[in-house]
């Protein structure tokens, strides 16, 4: 009988190991740097919608950041010369996106400045090759770096948000940036950031440190919770539950701490619920809740309103053979010719009917919304993987909860249209498709194996 070999030190299944370039190996120099493109969305995650309005005459924050983070990229591909191994991108959907945006964008006859403000959102899928390549050449030690900066720009998006809602006239005090002013709180989006880092928060507890981490998500959900926005309430709870699966394991046993959890979690949202104004605005939707007949009927109103906006969209959309095909292009204001924005409200500067894949429909017609649909159906499918599975790393959890809690409002708001929405979540959603790809790659080179067995004839023994 033959006995296991010690001598080799056990290796993690493949689909636990995350691509990257082992620590203190060849490539130890690049093990510190961040992944691409992580500051601009650390400032656009801890900034939100007023963050993103910084600027310098033309120049905006966030796109100096992108194309900084762009030109460092290939700067450092050039000096580095051939690649040793194999860095696998985004995948053949974020290319299609692109190239169905491209060719609309080839074909625009109008207003070009216009244009390029409608394709801007499409385009920033563009992000997911920078995070995709950056994410497999940094080493372990250089996405711990990009999780802390991560994470301080999510505590400092949660300190401005508890002044914001605990002292709104010191805010309406402070000056404008653009069109909004200086911890303006944009309800959708920064529910959504304030689950992402309950979520975090709640993976990051450890013996010793609970109660640290404790505090920072009831902070979080106790801010979100006082905010009016559904939509960022369906994120929040969604971002606690992924974190509390993300915590069980990836052997698809439920531990008791999860369980506890997920217990204390579940009770916390039915006792804080009806008592919060997000709870009440979604308790008001039951026409037998106890709610205020003003509550109600705001909830009730602002729901058909969406729904016919959509409808009169996509009835647009489907009227002509053409639009039906490839989408009104990058230009036309299709909200108003479909009357779509007067449920809404016209003369706002509303361009977007508050639903991504709608917008998606309207500018690309079914070309383009199969390809948003496919990739949008790619990441959950990937997000669902890493749950079940476990995930390589802690930068990959916190790109599965970016990318669900974005996904929700932004199918009922204006999140993935923005610059503060777009670029976090394809950032995120080019780590998931990178690390997907490279570890299927890698599935496929070295078969599972005893991790202690060197090989299989050994085990066979």
């Amino acid at each position: 009988m033959a006995y296991p070999r010690t001598d080799v030190a056990a290796r993690p299944p493949a689909h636990h190991r995350p691509p990257g370039p082992p620590a203190g190996g060849p490539g130890a120099s690049a093990d510190r740097r961040l992944v691409a493109g992580v500051v601009a969305v650390t400032v656009l995650l801890a900034g939100s919608r007023w963050g993103s309005h910084i600027h310098v005459g033309p120049l905006y924050i966030g796109d100096v950041l992108l194309c900084a983070a762009f030109l460092t990229a290939t700067w450092t591909a050039l000096l580095s010369g051939k690649e040793t191994k194999r860095v696998h991108g985004p995948g053949i959907l974020v290319r299609l996106l692109l190239l169905v945006t491209a060719f609309r964008l080839l074909t625009v006859q109008d207003d070009l400045r216009v244009a390029l403000r409608d394709a801007a959102p499409f385009a920033y899928v563009a992000i997911a090759c920078l995070s995709a390549g950056a994410y497999q050449r940094v080493g372990e030690r250089g996405r711990e770096r990009t999780v802390r900066l991560l994470h301080g720009g999510l505590l400092l998006h949660l300190a401005w948000m508890v002044v914001a809602t605990l002292a709104p006239g010191f805010v309406a005090t402070l000056p404008t940036v653009g069109s909004t002013r200086v911890f303006e709180i944009r309800t959708d989006f920064d529910v959504a950031v304030l689950g992402v880092l309950a979520g975090l928060s709640i993976l990051r507890m450890r013996r010793g440190r609970i109660w640290l981490h404790a505090s920072v998500t009831a902070a979080a959900l106790v801010t979100g919770l006082a905010q009016v926005n559904r939509a960022g309430l369906f994120s929040c709870c969604a971002c606690v539950l992924v974190a509390v699966m993300l915590r069980v394991g990836g052997d698809g046993r439920l531990r008791l701490r999860a369980v506890v959890l997920g217990a204390i979690a579940v009770l916390a949202a039915v006792a804080v619920l009806p008592i919060s104004p997000a709870g009440q605005r979604l308790l008001a939707l039951n026409k037998t809740a106890t709610a205020s007949s003003e509550l109600v009927e705001n909830a009730h109103g602002t729901t058909r309103a969406r729904l016919i906006a959509w409808e009169r969209v996509v009835t647009y959309t489907l009227d002509d053979p053409v639009r039906s095909a490839v989408g009104v292009g990058f230009g036309p204001d299709f909200l108003q010719q479909s009357n779509g924005d007067l449920p809404i409200g016209r003369g706002m500067g509303v361009r977007s009917p508050h639903n991504y894949l709608v917008t998606a429909f309207a500018r690309l017609g079914f070309v383009g919304l199969t390809v948003v649909v496919a990739l949008l159906a790619s990441l959950v499918t990937i997000a669902v993987r890493t749950v079940r599975r476990g995930p390589p790393d802690e930068l990959t959890s916190l790109c599965v909860l970016v990318v669900v809690s974005l996904l929700i409002v932004a199918l009922l708001g204006v999140i993935l249209e923005s610059p503060f929405g777009a670029a976090p979540f394809f950032w995120a959603a080019g780590i998931l498709l990178a690390g997907e790809r490279s570890r299927r790659a890698r599935v496929r080179r070295e078969p599972e194996r005893h991790p202690l067995v060197s090989s299989p004839q050994e085990a066979i023994a």
